[in-house]
């Protein structure tokens, strides 16, 4: 019997990303995700310590949540 390697499938729904990548990600600035979070509004973020992440899982909700048909709405 042959010899297979199996790749880890990376499971972005569970990867944490940085403020940085959320921001190149949406093409905003980082200021306006630092405001998000002060005024709450914006993506669930978890905080740790000074460090602050986004979990993939909440990204995509946060993007499904605010989709439009229309930009009358």
């Amino acid at each position: 019997m042959p010899h297979t390697t199996q790749q880890k499938e990376v499971n972005h729904t569970s990867q944490a990303f940085t403020e940085e990548q959320v921001a190149n990600r949406w093409s905003i600035s980082r200021k306006t995700l630092q405001a998000w979070r002060l005024n709450g509004g914006g993506p669930i973020f978890i905080k740790m310590g000074k460090s602050v992440r986004y979990l993939g899982a909440d990204l995509t909700a946060y993007e499904e949540a605010n989709k439009k048909a229309s930009t009358s709405n």
